[in-house]
């Protein structure tokens, strides 16, 4: 029988490991060589199967030894910060085993012995209540992290207050539960391993709401914040409009008078008046310059070139050199709403980088595009100041969530696209540029 649990506990952790890696795979970057560490994830466990220690060491040294291999073999996985490993390294060994000792307590309870983790270890259902821990973590893990808490982890590592949160929570929780479990006084069976049972339940629901509640909470916060960011770009928009319509109500005008200036200009021709003509049309002239119409076409989609023009003045205003001389031919498969967002945030980020370059006369934004294979390359280059750039979405600005979250709109788009971007800094007579280069596929 205890080959069967043995080989049941196994399997099932073997199944744990495999959808713990790839559920959070979503979120983060694998390495090139990951199952390196996906091995030394799986041996971990399965070196807690082991029943006979050498030099009469104690179980609890197999459990400490988690805290060790859990980090450095997640670290081996994904491409992430050591935040985000200590949460996944602490969030596998708390629900392994808070769900071990509930499990382990309810066998003691039934055999009327209080839990110790030298009677666990010794008896017929450590491997059982081993395996039984990993089919409810897998479970719970299938249906709250890959299920109901999909579309909010993401949100939920960009934001690293929340995760701080959890993390200090993790550690809390643990070791409470390993100070309760570890215990060698003779006490009450019925009565402690109640406890336990009550305990674990109890830490596994707070642990589970805890999650949710502030998975919910980053990821309403980031719906805020991209709410108002929305507001921000619909207002520009509407900015436009309003400055288009003035535009077409002046040309309205124009048009409107002009025809007048025409029947004029025909009946001094007819008299030989040509002295009076050509007053006319110099005054036509001067009157067509003073109307406020300065539109320029940088490409074929209307979209894009209202962003410019409204960007245009505004660098402008600020004492920048604008350079956007090569007509860009759009054949792109992309909504409108995405292409305003794209390119606001774009434009955007490089406006408030100028910002902070003090000398006005530094400052600079050029726009240049190639078409490259399937794709068409647009690329920015604006001058910033090196203390308050960024080439990660983690922010520098006092802004720090709406400025990565205006970042992670840019990706988001390329990559619902099958777009990619390039990001990098460099140095030219002593003035840093930024670059930006993003890559969307072309039709055919």
């Amino acid at each position: 029988m205890d080959i069967l649990y043995i080989s049941f506990a196994i399997l099932i952790s073997t199944i744990f490991s495999y959808f713990y890696i790839r559920i959070y795979s979503k979120y983060f970057v694998l390495r090139s060589h990951y199952y390196i560490g996906f091995i030394i994830f799986l041996l971990t466990i399965f070196i807690q199967f082991i029943t006979v220690l050498p030099f009469g060491l104690s179980v609890g040294y197999l459990g400490l030894l988690s805290f060790i291999t859990y980090p450095l073999a997640l670290s081996l996985v994904y491409k992430t910060n050591i935040f985000n490993i200590t949460f996944l390294s602490l969030n596998a060994i708390l629900k392994i085993y808070v769900d071990f000792i509930f499990f382990a307590a309810l066998f003691a309870l039934i055999e009327q012995n209080q839990l110790t983790l030298t009677w666990i270890y010794g008896s017929n259902y450590y491997h059982l209540s081993q395996a039984l821990a990993y089919t409810v973590s897998l479970i719970l893990l299938l249906l709250f992290d890959a299920k109901l808490l999909a579309d909010k982890l993401k949100d939920f590592f960009s934001q690293r207050s929340n995760l701080l949160l959890i993390i200090s929570i993790q550690a809390i929780l643990t070791i409470n539960l390993i100070w309760m479990s570890a215990t060698t006084e003779v006490l009450p069976f019925r009565w402690y391993n109640v406890i336990l049972l009550l305990l674990a339940f109890s830490v596994d629901g707070i642990y589970l709401l805890l999650r949710l509640f502030t998975a919910n909470s980053t990821y309403f916060s980031v719906f805020k914040t991209h709410t108002d960011t929305l507001k921000k770009q619909l207002s520009y928009q509407l900015d436009h409009y309003k400055v288009f319509e003035s535009q077409t109500q002046e040309l309205l005008r124009f048009k409107h008078d002009y025809n007048k200036v025409l029947n004029s200009i025909a009946s001094l021709a007819d008299r030989g008046d040509l002295y009076s003509i050509k007053h006319i049309v110099n005054d036509s002239n001067k009157e067509l310059d003073s109307l406020q119409i300065n539109y320029s076409r940088y490409s074929n989609n209307l979209v894009y070139d209202a962003l410019l023009n409204d960007y245009r003045k505004r660098f402008v205003g600020i004492g920048a050199s604008f350079e956007s001389v090569v007509y860009i031919n759009f054949n792109l498969d992309i909504s409108e709403i995405n292409m305003i967002k794209l390119f606001y945030n774009i434009l955007e980020n490089a406006y408030e980088a100028l910002l902070h370059v003090e000398d006005a006369s530094k400052r600079l934004i050029k726009i240049d595009s190639e078409r490259m294979d399937a794709y068409i390359k647009v690329s920015f280059v604006n001058t910033m100041n090196i203390e308050y750039s960024s080439l990660t979405l983690n922010s520098t600005k006092p802004d720090k969530l709406q400025h990565g979250f205006g970042a992670s709109i840019i990706d988001k788009i390329l990559i619902q696209y099958n777009g990619f971007s390039n990001r990098y800094a460099t140095n030219d007579e002593g003035i840093d540029y930024y670059h930006l280069e993003i890559f969307l596929p072309v039709m055919n």
